[in-house]
């Protein structure tokens, strides 16, 4: 991706970097007190399809309420972006995470269709904004000079909940069961609450005067037309996350779910890290265009691949090209994004996107279940490739202000964008 190479020196600053940011007071507690929690939502999707599918023997239903989760969380994400910057931290933490762990906890001894897709929804709608606090305290703690290594190293740390919560998810709920999965996740997401509302840095925390921003995001041509790419990307991306789990359960191979996502997360983070952490002589926009059509054909495997490992491989490819790609995409929208909208603008377009990913995977559970994996599959690339295709002849050429090299400040930001849309 045209990136400049790191000297051995350069490589030793940004180990020496990293440890000069970790002695610093209060880091240690802010990098502990948020990993339970984060592994909680690491675990979530595949608890709820592996307990909802051992109740209902039913594929379809398992996605359906994966998909109202994911949707209630995202069409909320805004809000609870509001709250956090009306109220603070401390207040919101304290409503959302004990409702959540509860509603999540109840979930467990949900029987029928209709009630596991209610609480779904509650469990979605009380998703406390774990990411949302966590990135305005690295400011607090580290400094403006240090934001970008602190936002390398708290992505990493995320994404290795990302990785191994689904992986203890199925172990657990195919060794024990989803029931106890689910009453696992309630329990780390409590008990990484208490960590965050008990943080000093969490209290100590004081919202920005508001700007009055929030509602005028979507007068915003270049937000509105990359919240238009979002819900084009999400609704392919979520038949992919569903489709996996699905074809793996119907194909009785259900334990191949995790490490197949953990194959497309895992390669996503190397190439996010990479991007993130070096030079680059491209403009934002112009590599999120090349990353896109990358992305965009590393799809086309997926549906002619047999279902197992060999799809591994090609999960691989996509991951890291998706990676770059999600990099850029956050430059491009701290680039056009008005000012005074660092929090509410990703907040929305998660919301957006989120929303598309939801009946992506409300429906894939369905496609999967009554037709084939292949033609789920093939849809996922007819969705990257409209997406692509949208970037290029669409959106390009109204996203000018993106197509300049960002400071380092605004880097930072993005990547720092780039955790909160792990939000659920």
């Amino acid at each position: 991706m045209n990136q400049v190479c790191d000297s051995p020196a350069a490589k030793v600053r940004n180990v020496m970097a990293y440890a000069e940011i970790i002695r610093l007071p209060g880091v240690k507690r802010l990098m502990v007190s948020n990993i339970p929690s984060r592994f909680a939502y690491g675990m979530l999707t595949l608890s709820v399809f592996f307990y909802v599918h051992e109740k209902t023997n039913s594929v379809t239903v398992a996605g359906l309420a994966a998909g109202v989760e994911t949707a209630a969380a995202s069409l909320g994400a805004g809000f609870r972006g509001n709250l956090i910057d009306r109220y603070g931290q401390t207040r919101p933490l304290m409503v959302f995470v004990p409702c959540w762990a509860l509603i999540l906890s109840s979930l467990a001894f949900a029987n029928t269709a209709a009630q596991i897709l209610t609480v779904n929804v509650f469990i979605g709608i009380f998703a406390p904004p774990i990411n949302l606090s966590t990135r305005p305290l690295w400011r607090m703690a580290v400094g403006a000079e240090r934001l970008r290594t602190a936002y390398s190293l708290d992505t990493t740390l995320m994404n290795s909940t990302t990785i191994l919560g689904p992986v203890v998810a199925t172990y657990i709920a195919l060794h024990f069961s989803g029931r106890a999965a689910l009453l696992v996740t309630a329990t780390l997401m409590l008990g990484g609450g208490i960590l965050m509302i008990t943080m000093p840095l969490s209290r100590q925390w004081v919202p920005e005067p508001q700007s009055g921003n929030s509602l005028s995001l979507w007068k915003h041509k270049p937000f509105v037309i990359m919240a238009g790419e979002g819900l084009i990307f999400g609704l392919g991306w979520g038949i992919l996350d569903i489709s996996i789990p699905a074809t793996a359960t119907l194909n009785n191979t259900p334990g191949l779910a995790a490490p197949l996502l953990a194959i497309l997360t895992g390669t996503s983070i190397l190439a996010g890290v990479i991007t993130g952490m070096r030079k680059s002589s491209m403009t934002a926009l112009s590599g999120f265009r090349r990353a896109s059509v990358v992305a965009a054909l590393t799809t086309i495997p997926l549906s002619f691949v047999p279902f197992g490992w060999p799809l591994g491989v090609a999960l691989a490819a996509l991951g890291f090209a998706i990676g770059f790609a999600q990099i850029y995409h956050m430059e491009v929208l701290e680039a056009v994004r008005p000012l005074g909208s660092a929090t509410s603008a990703q907040a929305w377009l998660w919301a957006v996107e989120g929303s598309a990913m939801a009946l992506g995977v409300s429906g894939g559970g369905w496609i999967v279940e009554k037709y084939d994996t292949h033609f789920a599959l093939l849809l996922v690339t007819i969705g990257l490739c409209t997406s692509t295709l949208y970037i290029i002849f669409f959106a390009s050429s109204r996203l000018q202000a993106a197509n300049k090299p960002l400071s380092d400040t605004e880097m930072a930001q993005a990547i720092s964008n780039l955790e909160a849309a792990h939000e659920q």
